[in-house]
């Protein structure tokens, strides 16, 4: 499994972290910044603390995850 993991930051400083499980494995930088442009440009996140405006995508990170699954009956 992978994840993405967006650390979105906003104007009063303030952060916010969001999971995006099994994304496509081709997603781009240029992609990342129109996600940037479109958010900021509809307001669709706000600070959780004080309501404050999105800023920008601070970070973005792919992590892989391998699960093994043991029977130790």
């Amino acid at each position: 499994d992978s994840t993405l993991v967006f650390e979105f930051m906003f104007v009063d400083g303030d952060t916010r972290t969001q999971k995006l499980k099994n994304p496509k494995s081709n997603i781009t930088q240029e992609q990342v910044a129109e996600l940037n442009a479109y958010i900021q440009a509809n307001n669709l996140v706000v600070g959780d603390k004080g309501g404050a405006t999105f800023g920008k995508i601070a970070r973005v990170v792919k992590r892989n995850e391998v699960i093994t699954k043991l029977d130790i009956n």
